[in-house]
């Protein structure tokens, strides 16, 4: 599924870098929503402006909000998987720190050795911090920050306002 593929990239540390694609989707398919909704209400504009007919904009109307609605159909698809990840990273993480308290009594009663105490507490506290930093993404993603707000100078057309909104999209892609 598209929640477990994943892109792994070395940076100059030595460090992998994991690029998740849900994260990829999500942002596409969010400015996807997003220009779709301007592209209706710039028809709505042109309509009630009389620069097109009402047969025209029935159609390019009916097109565009098909259009939408698969989109958002989408976008709630990969909102669920995106929960449903956090979910099971937070039960994994449950797991691991039983091992992790596990592997501590097993050292302070004297079952295992310092070294390999040292080894499993230091990879269980990894795996574990590398799934909270997962989760912190994604609820990032999910609940963004309110964007801010520009308002779009009254004497650009809305199709010349929604086409600058789409090449600013493309640059930041």
């Amino acid at each position: 599924m598209m929640g477990n593929v994943i892109f792994g990239f070395v940076n100059s540390f030595g460090e992998v870098l994991v690029l998740v694609l849900w994260k990829y989707l999500f942002k596409l398919v969010s400015k996807d929503l997003e220009a779709l909704k301007r592209k209706k209400q710039a028809l709505e504009d042109l309509l009630s402006s009389n620069r097109i007919s009402r047969q025209t904009y029935d159609c390019l109307s009916k097109e565009i909000s098909d259009a939408i609605i698969n989109t958002e159909k989408y976008l709630d698809s990969l909102v669920s998987k995106m929960k449903s990840r956090v979910d099971d990273l937070e039960r994994q993480i449950s797991a691991l720190e039983i091992f992790l308290a596990n592997s501590e009594m097993m050292y302070a009663a004297g079952e295992i050795d310092y070294e390999t105490y040292e080894r499993e507490s230091k990879a269980l506290a990894a795996g574990i911090e590398s799934m909270r930093k997962e989760i912190s993404e994604i609820k990032s993603i999910l609940n963004p920050p309110a964007p801010e707000t520009t308002a779009v100078s009254e004497s650009v057309s809305p199709i010349a306002a929604e086409t600058k909104n789409v090449g600013e999209i493309l640059q930041q892609v």
